[in-house]
């Protein structure tokens, strides 16, 4: 097959494997240009300007239906659908966590977690996309004028993370189902707990003086180390850790109940 044909037929395979799969995934467009990206008080994230090009973020969280879903039209055996390094895990990891610690007991609404860094990406590219940029995420969570959360700078608001203290003690997995948030504390194109709930996977890697590689066109971090970052904050989380700029390193191999993930889709 001639090599300009090969990612063609790639894309019209993943686009067929979503349809098969019959997902419900609402996108919302964000549009393209220019917006302030990162905060003076995040040491590793300072003050700078990003140029995205237009894309497609889904408005909700995945749920636990919509992972499974993934699972029962074989993406665990479909090798293809993974990342070189995905493979290496996948070989040593069949199922994953498994579907009980992927629900933990909570209804099919609700968002998955348990999932690393190589399912979400998985996930991703069956569903026909990709992971957010962090610059995409964070345009989509907080928009064009600098708020600290998607609803604006008031922490002392019902979102769902965690208020009761440093040393509080959280004893379940309590996320609310990915479509449920009061329309208040939406973000502004209308994104559903893109501030509490669950962290997010994103596509960047960590790194604290590479902010996002170096380019402000379309930034993507893939500095050579073994974190990527999660944003966003979870159900077990401070308010500050939940902030639209603040950036948590964890390696892709990550099992943990706090973490799942959104996709992004190009615009046509």
């Amino acid at each position: 097959m001639p090599a300009l044909c090969q990612p063609l037929v790639a894309i019209w395979l993943l686009f067929n494997l979503a349809q098969a799969a019959d997902l419900a995934v609402v996108r919302v467009d964000i549009p393209g240009g220019a917006f302030p990206q990162g905060a003076t008080a995040e040491p590793d994230a300072p003050p700078r300007t990003a140029i995205l090009t237009p894309f497609s973020i889904a408005k909700h969280e995945v749920t636990i239906a919509d992972y499974e879903r993934f699972v029962d039209d074989g993406g665990y055996q479909k090798t293809a659908m993974w990342s070189a390094a995905g493979q290496v895990w996948l070989a040593g990891h069949p199922e994953g966590a498994g579907p009980e610690n992927r629900a933990t007991g909570r209804s099919g609404d609700h968002p998955v977690v348990a999932v690393t860094w190589f399912e979400a990406d998985a996930w991703c590219r069956w569903a026909g996309g990709r992971l957010p940029t962090e610059a995409e995420w964070e345009r989509a969570a907080c928009g064009t004028d600098g708020r600290r959360f998607p609803w604006g700078d008031d922490d002392a608001v019902a979102a769902q993370w965690y208020a009761g203290g440093k040393f509080g003690d959280v004893t379940s997995v309590a996320t609310a189902p990915a479509a449920d948030q009061d329309p208040a504390l939406r973000s502004g194109d209308g994104l559903t707990h893109m501030s509490g709930n669950v962290w997010e996977w994103t596509a960047d890697r960590y790194h604290r003086l590479d902010w996002g590689g170096s380019t402000s066109k379309d930034p993507l971090s893939t500095a050579d180390t073994p974190w990527y970052v999660l944003r966003g904050g979870s159900f077990m989380n401070l308010p500050s850790y939940s902030t639209c700029r603040h950036r948590e390193p964890a390696r892709p191999d990550r099992v943990a109940y706090t973490a799942g993930f959104r996709c992004v889709w190009e615009q046509p």
